[in-house]
Formats: structure tokens, C-alpha cells, sequence
């Protein structure tokens, strides 16, 4: 028997063991306190075999990183509505290149894909991260969409069918999924099914027009988290929701009632409330450029962004973005769950304005605070709160003790100003350390199509 290729195996099985098992210490600046929803002075943040420590281990060499009093370090962010794919000439495909490296760039340590187009191709992109061939933040799989929106979906499916692509999925290791363009039939078949795998489930409904899923009906169904829209009977299902939300008064009496049953059912919304901004190209510094998001585009889909023409989707967002800005402000009035996701897909065929998803997660979060809720509560919403709701709290959402060793350093305290999130210089993911601008500089000139798609 030959012993080389054995001794080459063990030989790497070691050293990608030794990468990623180094023990740190960061001394130094503020750390985010998850329980009190405050910075504290860094008293030693400690990073043991890719998990947060608590400076007891017996570790006899720490690798020491000192920061500054104008360093803040925050637990990594989670995107809980994180998009891959890009899309041109009616084709589709997720991005693997530049996508993972620009939100790691961004402090996002882990993505919700919230429904994959190339769901092997993504699965093999988690191999190449977690042994470390390749920088990327956790992809915390959903699998491909439940419903009309996954390339391979049938609408003939029986309830076994659906039983058995949950079935499947969860054995690949889903951390949960997303149903679009459902029936009410498949989604409680889909919702029953992945709970008995104690995973959950999440979905972009409509009003109930031509048979679409109203987010109320999903909830008495027992959905655990929604996109975009409250739902409820304000949306008539006599037209589709995008139609009637921007009709909505947020103040009317009767939203009281599907908010009211968010919060007794505990079910999460994620509104993704700035995509809407940016689709319907408000002028606000919420959307403001503050990474020249340009030279991240191939030279091919830079000229075919140059040639978009605003639609009338563009201007039905433009008047659906304030109606959702009270919706939200009101619902976070009431108590309700709230998560943080970007929906950013990059669809040349139907242009969503400017903000590439991995450094858009700092628009969505500034979004919220520019409607009155307070800058610790949503970087509790984008780490800890989102964490729960895709039901890792207990590995991932903040730092403390055995939950993965994922953070971000930036500079300037975010709870002044939440535009400082923006400046991440340091991520540590996993307990290893990635420098912003060279994943940035990687990332460069390599988003999009190179040419028409095949």
C-alpha cells in the first residue's frame, strides 16, 4: 500500500485543524453587550478553537490583537434574507465568487440564503468555506424555495412529495426554509413537515389573490417567520399585495389586528424594509454609496446596469417604501418580533436599484433607526434576534462563552451613529481573522456576468 497519499491526508486533516484552532485574546476598546443592549469597555474578548472562551482554558501561547479606544467590536451579523443569486436574459444562477467575500467584508458572518437557486452548488460552497479554501461567511442552507419560484417546483406535487423534500433537505443539514409563489395546501404540508425536524419555516406571501398565501393565514398555519409584508385583511385579495400595501394608512385601527397576532403567536417579520427605498430610488442618505459599489461589477454588467430605464415597479416601491416605514415603526411600538435581511439578488431583467446585499445590511439597519427605533435594539435585531429566530441562539447572535467566534471591529460607537457600522476594518469568523479591504480588493470587478448567461 502506498503511504503517501495517507500521510498527505493526515498532513492537511492537521493543518486546517491548526488554522483554525489559534486561541486570541482581543484586548482593548468596547465589546456589545447582548444582555444589556450596551457597550462595555473590553475587559479581553477570548477566541478558543473557533468559539468565544472564557480565559480559563488551559492555553499556554494566546495570540494577543490590541485595539484602540476607538475600536467596537460587535457579535458577527447575521442576514436573515440574504440573496446569492443574480439574474440576466431570463437566467438565474448564484453567485459564489464575490458575493461570499463582500458579505464577510461587511461583518455578515452567517446568511439565511431564504431560497437557493443552485442548491447543490451552494452546498459545495460551504465545504470550500468550512475547510477554509475559500472566505465566505456560514451559510446556514434553506434549500431550494417551496413553491413556484424554484426552478425544479412541480404545482402537482402531492403532500408526500412536499414531505419528501423537506425530508431530504433537513438530512443535508437546512437550518430551515422559505416557501414563495405557495399554495395553502403545500404550506401546511411544508410548515408541518419541517418542525418535526424542529426547523422553520419563513415565506414572501401576497394578499390571497388568485389563490396566493395571506401572511395570516401562514400564521394560523404556524409559520415562524414572514417577509415583507404584515398581511392581514387590509389586503384585500381582489389584487395582489404590492397593489393594495400602498394604499395603506399606518395608522388605521384595523392593522391592530394582524399585529396583535404576530405577537401572540411569536412570529418574526422581517420586513426588508430598505430594499424597498432602493427599489423605488429614493433620495435619502439612508441609500447614500459609501463603498462605490461600482467597481465590484464585471465590466458586462456594469454597461447593462447603465442601460436600466426606471419601470413602473420602481415607482410603485417609490410609494410602498413610506406606507412601510410606519407599518414598521408601529409594529416595533407594539412589542412585535422583529429580523433583519436584505433581499439584494442582483436581477438585471428587472433592476432593484443600487446596494449590492452584503454592504446593503447597513442600509436596512439604518433604515430602521431613521424611523425612531433605537440603534441597540436593531444591532440586537441583526445578531442575537436573528439568531433566534432561525433557532441558533444558542450557537450564534452574540458573544459569551461556546457560541461560534464571530465579530466585527469597526470604528466609532454605532449607538451615536448607526452609519459607523459601515466601517468594519476587522472580521473574525470562526475564531479567524479576515481584513476587510483585502476581501474587498478579491471582490473587485468580479460580481455579475462576464457576458450573456448559458
Amino acid at each position: 500500500m502506498n503511504s503517501k497519499p495517507l500521510l498527505a491526508l493526515l498532513l492537511f486533516i492537521f493543518f486546517s485543524l491548526t488554522a483554525f484552532s489559534q486561541n486570541k485574546i482581543l484586548t482593548g476598546g468596547w465589546v456589545y453587550d447582548s444582555s444589556t443592549k450596551s457597550f462595555k469597555k473590553n475587559t479581553g474578548v477570548y477566541l478558543v478553537n473557533g468559539l468565544f472562551g472564557t480565559g480559563t482554558e488551559n492555553v499556554m501561547n494566546w495570540e494577543v490583537m490590541s485595539l484602540t479606544d476607538a475600536d467596537y467590536i460587535l457579535p458577527g451579523l447575521i442576514d436573515l434574507h440574504a440573496h446569492y443569486r443574480v439574474s440576466y436574459d431570463n437566467k438565474a444562477y448564484d453567485d459564489t465568487v464575490a458575493m461570499p467575500k463582500i458579505f464577510l467584508a461587511n461583518g455578515i458572518t452567517s446568511t439565511f440564503p431564504a431560497g437557493e437557486i443552485e442548491s447543490e452548488k451552494m452546498w459545495d460552497l460551504q465545504k470550500k468555506i468550512d475547510t477554509g479554501n475559500r472566505p465566505g461567511p456560514r451559510i446556514l442552507h434553506s434549500g431550494p424555495y417551496f413553491g413556484t419560484a424554484a426552478p425544479d417546483w412541480n404545482p402537482d406535487f402531492t403532500d408526500q412529495d412536499v414531505r419528501n423534500r423537506v425530508d431530504d433537505w433537513a438530512k443535508k443539514g437546512a437550518y430551515g426554509f422559505k416557501a414563495k409563489g405557495i399554495t395553502k395546501e403545500h404550506l401546511k404540508v411544508l410548515i408541518n413537515q419541517a418542525h418535526k425536524h424542529d426547523l422553520t419555516v419563513t415565506g414572501h406571501f401576497d394578499s390571497g389573490f388568485r389563490n396566493s398565501v395571506n401572511p395570516q393565514e401562514a400564521i394560523e398555519m404556524g409559520i415562524d417567520r414572514v417577509e415583507h409584508f404584515l398581511g392581514g385583511r387590509l389586503l384585500p385579495d381582489s389584487i395582489p399585495a404590492y397593489q393594495s400595501l400602498k394604499q395603506i394608512d399606518p395608522v388605521d385601527p384595523r392593522l391592530e389586528e394582524i399585529i396583535q397576532l404576530y405577537i401572540e403567536n411569536g412570529v418574526y417579520f422581517d420586513a426588508t424594509l430598505a430594499t424597498y427605498g432602493a427599489i423605488g430610488l429614493v433620495d435619502s442618505p439612508v441609500f447614500f454609496d459609501f463603498a462605490y459599489e461600482v467597481q465590484y461589477f464585471t465590466p458586462f454588467t456594469l454597461n447593462v446596469i447603465k442601460e436600466v430605464k426606471p419601470s413602473a415597479f420602481n415607482e410603485l416601491c417609490a410609494l410602498i417604501y413610506p406606507v412601510k416605514k410606519g407599518i414598521l415603526k408601529r409594529y416595533y411600538d407594539a412589542g412585535g418580533l422583529i429580523t433583519v435581511g436584505t433581499d439584494r439578488p442582483l436581477l438585471l431583467d428587472n433592476y432593484l436599484g443600487g446596494g449590492i446585499g452584503g454592504f446593503f445590511i447597513h442600509r436596512e439597519m439604518a433604515a430602521m433607526v431613521e424611523i425612531g427605533i433605537p440603534a441597540a435594539e436593531v444591532i440586537f435585531f441583526a445578531t442575537q434576534q436573528n439568531a433566534e429566530a432561525l433557532g441558533i441562539g444558542d450557537k450564534a447572535g452574540s458573544i459569551a462563552p461556546g457560541k461560534w467566534g464571530d465579530l466585527m471591529i469597526i470604528k466609532g460607537n454605532p449607538l451615536e451613529d448607526i452609519n459607523r457600522t459601515r466601517s468594519v476594518h476587522t472580521v473574525i469568523k470562526g475564531g479567524k481573522v479576515y481584513s476587510t479591504m483585502q476581501l474587498k480588493n478579491e471582490a473587485k470587478g468580479k460580481l455579475g456576468p462576464v457576458g450573456p448567461i448559458q
